[in-house]
């Protein structure tokens, strides 16, 4: 291996990562360094528990240049599941194991850059992708996506939520119509099949609502991310509205 600057300490942790001892204080000092190059070198280790330590690196530091390197692990079947996490973590897109729809991806990317701090940048960002305006200010913003049949659908975005430990969380959520208890179980029993996000209720002008929901760790966010979340939500909420109540509420 080749390292650059501080190389010595660089390859003093990445030793360490060979001995179940001292790997887990090792990765998270490569983490903290932002040891990209480095991790990225250790994916051609032959000791699976240094690459298994560099994969999961890459994905917590979203690193957009291991996709390419990850995706070849993947296509030669080296961990697959903590590939695929990582490769998610990274990209925002949920294409699993699947080499080719990666290999897609990688031809034609959508923005993977960190969002903008700033909330309403970060918006104009996202509304760009989708084609859409955004409305709202400070943390709270609508988006309205046109889709087949001449439906819409309203998606709101929410920031300044937390996880209860200061970790800053984006909210996405769409209505898809009252709740009513008799599609309960029903819902509850397709939260295990959508690929993203998941059926809640909300207290909508004192009314419950069906809705569907997904979080976005705020640190991770990309434009690109946060628009084919609000895509796909809005794609889905306007299939159970039109199934809920054969109406287009908007």
């Amino acid at each position: 291996m080749s390292y650059s600057q501080g190389a010595g300490d660089l390859a003093d942790l990445v030793q360490k990562l060979h001995e179940p001892w001292s790997r887990r204080a090792a990765r998270q000092k490569l983490v903290a360094a932002r040891a990209v190059e480095t991790l990225l070198e250790c994916l051609d280790s032959t000791n699976e528990s240094v690459v298994w330590a560099a994969i999961q690196s890459l994905g917590e530091l979203r690193a957009s240049e291991a996709v390419g390197p990850l995706v070849d692990l993947l296509e030669r079947k080296v961990l697959i599941l903590d590939v695929a996490e990582a490769l998610s973590m990274i990209t925002g897109e949920e294409f699993g194991a699947d080499v080719e729809r990666w290999k897609k991806w990688i031809a034609a990317p959508v923005d993977i850059s960190p969002a903008p701090a700033d909330h309403q940048e970060c918006m104009r960002r996202t509304g760009e992708l989708l084609g859409a305006e955004p409305s709202g200010s400070g943390d709270s913003f609508r988006f309205e996506l046109s889709l087949p049949g001449g439906r819409s659908q309203k998606v709101a975005v929410y920031f300044g939520r937390d996880d209860g430990k200061g970790e800053k969380l984006i909210v996405i959520y769409s209505e898809c119509g009252p709740a009513s208890p008799k599609h309960y179980e029903a819902v509850l029993r397709k939260n295990i099949s959508i690929p993203a996000g998941a059926f809640a209720i909300r207290d909508v002008d004192g009314v419950a609502t069906l809705v569907i929901v997904d979080t976005v760790i705020a640190a991770t966010a990309t434009a690109g991310m946060l628009a084919k979340k609000i895509d796909n939500i809005a794609a889905r909420a306007d299939m159970v509205e039109k199934g809920l109540t054969n109406e287009d509420k908007r």
